[in-house]
């Protein structure tokens, strides 16, 4: 039996990933979380070290793949893995994104909130501790946060 080497996990991790973006782009979202699945699965426990960026793009997509599909427990596991890295908070953008969403959609708007000005502190950008607010203010404020990113 011949053994693969890291360049080919990769390589595979990055087709996998390739193959979801493409699957998800065409509303086959339960495809794509099998491909993201599969790509976290050929970089192995080592992933972050060994390709940080294909990793978090895989947990990325598999994170809204997941939300999309219904899949909470998936989503959060995912969700908490990208959270949980030493990275730049910046990367962490798009599953805290889907986090605030899968919270509100959830009837939890107080967490949903709390959450997203939390990401904000995290961003270096001001957010209010406890005052309430309006829709248009949190619509406004997420679009100042996307153009920052």
């Amino acid at each position: 039996a011949s053994t693969v080497t890291d360049e080919e996990r990769v390589e595979l991790a990055r087709m996998n990933l390739k193959a979801g973006v493409k699957a998800s782009e065409n509303a086959a979202f339960d495809t794509a979380k099998v491909y993201f699945k599969t790509g976290r699965e050929a970089l192995g426990s080592r992933g972050w070290e060994g390709d940080h960026r294909t990793m978090l793009d895989l947990c990325s997509h598999g994170a809204n793949a997941c939300f999309v599909t219904g899949d909470f427990d998936s989503m959060n596991e995912l969700i908490d893995e990208v959270l949980s890295k030493d990275i730049d908070t910046k990367e962490k953008y798009r599953v805290s994104e889907i986090k605030v969403k899968s919270l509100l959609i959830a009837g939890k708007a107080n967490e949903s909130i709390n959450a997203a000005l939390d990401f904000r502190r995290q961003l270096g950008l001001p957010a209010p501790q406890k005052k309430a607010a309006s829709k248009f203010t949190i619509i406004r404020e997420c679009i100042r946060v996307k153009k920052l990113l």
